[in-house]
């Protein structure tokens, strides 16, 4: 198909003052690029485009209130941090060896952000950035990591881990102090969400379960735990205050559908959004002209939503350019069943009864979901012919608890059993003689992708496996806190007693006949490479015909961007299509160093 190029946009930010947005975004050019947005009473507006010289996978944004950005992304053995003007001129102002996290500002001269560093003792330090020389220059020690945090009235508000707890502190820029937010202290976890019209939102562990509470910023006191949320629908994200501290906006998953929702503080009521089908993304902002946030409809590349002030219906802002809309390929939902109830798929690409090649596409998480929406690689596929079924089966999100539960000490058990009876649907209800459905899945996905593969060896006839681990002990071994932490939430380590046995990999692999992929990223700080590189070796040494492994030198835990201009993403691309070995070795991705 000719015309416009596929788009896709990702890691949205926005400047503290709301006036400002910026954006990572990528079509069919080999380079991504950044664009900056103005959002106006008028709808928004881009002002500002810019390549990426680095990888923008692993690519951070600060948004300033002038038009400009600090970006940071890595490169082979360090980080680069550049300014760019409201010009779109950029300069590099410093790198590190190590890894720095980027966020806003307070707003003052010389400020233009806050980076954040981990030392070796577990310590964070908080760092101004100046952009001259010194370009970087240390404020604060925290005793603990840093998560979640906010700039608000002159100070940071952060999630810190202390004692390995979470624990709201704060930070004074001016003096380097550092200090607890609340007085008095909450029992358990509290985590820092958001901040606006001088109060900050909490998310409070309490005895019935987490609850979302305020504290007034200036002064703050016990927290104000919110009413009339229990029970609602869905799995619920609060993403903005309004500019009077009034109200509260919320992005509700209902399935593989974003609904928005306002919540009236005071009078502890909702009032609910009328939102076209696609994906509410955070963060959000909240002025005088209105909510803005990321939202991706079915048919389009994510971009700004918006609603006016006193509205009730959400805009989308126009594209600058001509871009494929409405996508040839629009997202839809169907419903299948599963061994436990119906499960709901967002299929891309022509009707998967009609006989040509079919992709079961697996989420990681594995606490996540698929969404009615735009998806630059689901397009490339489905523009090669590919029909993409992409179930939110047991264990994921917005079906309710006992759904995303389901897997909790069981991973690799319920959610299996409704991929393998899929891939019975699917093999069923097309002619007889099509080819068997292929798998994709990434992270967790990637695990579940290849222990399906294995479980029945002859439905399917190729997998694709990004950034996998080789089990959920495996990967507890060897993965950073905050991924034990999950593992340990959802029961990870527990063990399925069936015909297949432990969910291992490294026994289980040598089953598969399908073809094999599998990519990850070197500088993966979430999956470890070794956990790749440990199964690519378990195939080879069985005998497995047809491996193919890519290991990109420069990129993380997101191995391939959606562009089509991505080499690892058409050369994924190929491989579902049966021509993976016509693909040059120039257009590859880096294969693995060993």
């Amino acid at each position: 198909m000719t015309g416009p190029p596929i788009m896709s946009r990702g890691g949205a930010r926005f400047s503290t003052g709301g006036t400002r947005a910026a954006c990572l975004a990528s079509d069919d050019r080999e380079t991504p690029y950044v664009e900056g947005w103005e959002l106006t009473g008028g709808g928004p507006r881009v002002t500002l485009r810019a390549e990426l010289t680095g990888e923008s996978a692993m690519a951070q944004i600060v948004v300033l209130e002038d038009g400009g950005l600090v970006l940071a992304w890595h490169e082979p053995g360090r980080q680069v941090v550049r300014l760019f003007g409201p010009d779109g001129r950029g300069r590099t102002i410093g790198t590190v060896e190590g890894s720095l996290r980027l966020l806003p500002g307070p707003g003052r001269p010389g400020w233009l952000a806050t980076a954040v560093g981990v030392e070796a003792d577990g310590s964070s330090v908080v760092h101004r950035l100046t952009g001259e020389d010194p370009w970087l220059e240390p404020v604060a020690r925290v005793p603990g990591r840093l998560g979640g945090a906010v700039f608000h009235d002159g100070r940071i508000v952060a999630t810190a881990i202390l004692d390995g707890t979470p624990t709201p502190v704060t930070v004074d820029p001016g003096t380097g102090t550092t200090g607890p937010f609340l007085d008095p202290p909450v029992d358990g976890a509290c985590h820092v969400l958001l901040a606006g019209a001088g109060r900050v939102l909490l998310a409070v562990e309490t005895g019935a379960g987490p609850r979302l509470g305020l504290v007034e910023s200036r002064e703050p006191g016990p927290v104000r735990l919110l009413e009339g949320l229990d029970g609602l629908p869905g799995v619920i994200a609060p993403v903005a205050l309004d500019p009077a501290g009034r109200s509260l906006a919320f992005a509700v998953t209902r399935g593989a559908r974003s609904e928005l929702a306002l919540y009236d503080i005071e009078a502890e009521t909702l009032r609910w959004i009328a939102v076209p089908p696609g994906k509410i993304s955070p963060p959000a902002v909240w002025t005088g002209h209105g909510l803005w946030f990321p939202f991706s409809p079915s048919a389009r590349p994510t971009a700004f939503g918006w609603l006016p002030p006193g509205e009730a219906d959400v805009r989308m802002g126009e594209e600058p350019e001509p871009v494929r809309e409405p996508a040839r390929w629009q997202a839809r939902l169907e419903t299948f069943r599963g061994p436990a109830g119906p499960v709901e798929a967002v299929v891309h690409g022509p009707d998967w009864r009609a006989g040509g090649r079919v992709v079961v596409a697996l989420h990681g998480g594995p606490d996540r979901h698929w969404s009615l929406a735009f998806d630059g690689f689901f397009q490339m596929l489905a523009d090669a012919g590919l029909t993409v079924v992409a179930p939110n089966q047991r264990g994921s999100t917005g079906y309710g608890r006992a759904h995303a539960e389901a897997i909790v000490g069981a991973w690799g058990g319920p959610d299996l059993d409704d991929i393998r009876a899929l891939c019975g649907t699917l093999t069923a209800g097309r002619p007889s003689g099509a080819e068997p459905p292929a798998l994709y899945g990434s992270s967790y996905g990637g695990f579940l992708a290849l222990l399906a593969a294995a479980a029945d060896p002859g439905a399917w006839s190729a997998c694709v496996a990004v950034a996998p681990f080789r089990s959920a002990a495996s990967l507890y071994a060897q993965a950073p806190q905050p991924v034990r932490n999950l593992i340990d939430r959802l029961g990870g380590l527990g063990e399925v007693t069936d015909a297949l046995g432990p969910r291992d990999l490294a026994s289980l692999v040598p089953r598969i006949r399908a073809r094999v992929l599998i990519a990850h990223g070197l500088l993966d700080e979430t999956i470890p490479v070794t956990q790749s590189r440990e199964l690519v070796d378990r195939l080879i040494s069985a005998g497995h015909p047809d491996v193919t492994y890519r290991e990109p030198a420069n990129r993380g835990h997101i191995a391939f961007g959606a562009r089509s201009g991505d080499p690892l993403a058409r050369e994924i691309t190929a491989f579902l299509t049966q021509d993976g070995h016509r693909v040059r070795a120039a257009e590859a991705a880096t294969p693995m160093a060993r």
